[in-house]
This record gives C-alpha cells, sequence and structure tokens, in this order.
C-alpha cells in the first residue's frame, strides 16, 4: 500500500508541474494580442506614438500596406532606410491616391531601400516587422490618424505574426513570394 501511495504522490507532482508549465504558457500569451482605441481628446496620438515606436524598433525589415503615405511618415521610412533597413510598402496605383500625396509617392518610389508594391484594393493600414504587427483602419497619414477614433490591433504573438506574413505575401505578384 505505501508504494502504491509512493507511487501517486510522484503522479501527482507531476502532474503539478504539468499544470504549471501550461499555466506559464497561457500567462506568456496574454499581451501578445491588444486591442485599443486611439482618436477622442484624450487618445489624439496613441496610433502614431505605436507607430513611431514599431518604425524606429525596426532593425532588418519594415513591411507596410496601406492607401497612401503623408510627408511625416515619408521622411520616417527615409530615415530607417538610411539606417540599413529595406522597407516594402503595398499601396494603391498613383492615380488612385489624392494628387497632394501623389509626389510624395514618386518620392519614396525613388528612395533607395524602399520598394512600393501597387495594389488597387488596399482599403486598410498594417505596419509590420518579424516582432510586431499594427493593424488599422486609416492610412500612413499623421493628421488622419490623429483625427480619427480607430480600433488598433498590436501583434507580438509568433504565429499570428507568421500569419500576418503569409497574408502579406499573397498582396505580392508572384514573383516576389517566398
Amino acid at each position: 500500500m505505501s508504494d502504491r501511495i509512493l507511487e501517486l504522490r510522484t503522479e501527482n507532482q507531476r502532474l503539478k508541474q504539468q499544470i504549471q508549465s501550461l499555466e506559464n504558457k497561457v500567462l506568456s500569451l496574454v499581451g501578445m494580442v491588444k486591442f485599443e482605441s486611439s482618436g477622442g481628446q484624450e487618445r489624439k496620438n496613441v496610433l502614431n506614438e505605436h507607430l513611431l515606436e514599431l518604425i524606429g524598433n525596426t532593425k532588418t525589415q519594415l513591411n507596410i500596406v496601406t492607401t497612401k503615405i503623408d510627408k511625416f511618415y515619408a521622411t520616417e521610412l527615409k530615415r530607417l532606410t538610411q539606417n540599413g533597413v529595406a522597407v516594402l510598402i503595398i499601396m494603391n496605383d498613383r492615380g488612385n491616391i489624392p494628387k497632394a500625396y501623389q509626389a510624395i509617392y514618386d518620392e519614396l518610389k525613388l528612395t533607395p531601400g524602399i520598394k512600393i508594391i501597387n495594389n488597387p484594393k488596399v482599403r486598410y493600414l498594417l505596419v509590420f516587422n518579424s516582432e510586431e504587427a499594427i493593424y488599422s483602419g486609416g492610412s500612413l497619414d499623421k493628421d488622419e490618424l490623429e483625427n480619427s477614433i480607430l480600433i488598433v490591433s498590436i501583434i507580438k504573438e509568433a504565429s499570428k505574426l507568421r500569419k500576418i506574413a503569409e497574408i502579406f505575401s499573397l498582396m505580392l505578384p508572384s514573383f516576389m513570394r517566398n
């Protein structure tokens, strides 16, 4: 009988360790996908701050899906390429973006380190690197993001980032897909 009790205690201890391990895994996932609001008087710059932080923390490649880009973000992207970071942008065709943004488009198109792929079906904002993604409505326009009330999704979980990269890849021409 005492052998059986010893065996059950050992089994009980092993199960407790497995439960603890599972709890730790679940807790590590909490906070890996976060939803916030951006806009209004008190949260006016939340999305812009997150985007600038993501851009600044990118070390190898930044991927962007947007309808248009303003002068402020164009400057940030050019500064990023000066640090050796590649920028891949999927955005509307030049003819489908407002005239005020076409000169910025042309400037970005000529910037070494920035590659623009046209896709007329773009209707959202997605900015991501290998560690984090930000998804929202709107476009990469500082004033537009300040003056809009938007839901912001911030993703840091590896499997979700891989899925986002797959979706991004589907938007690329077939010869650019990996």
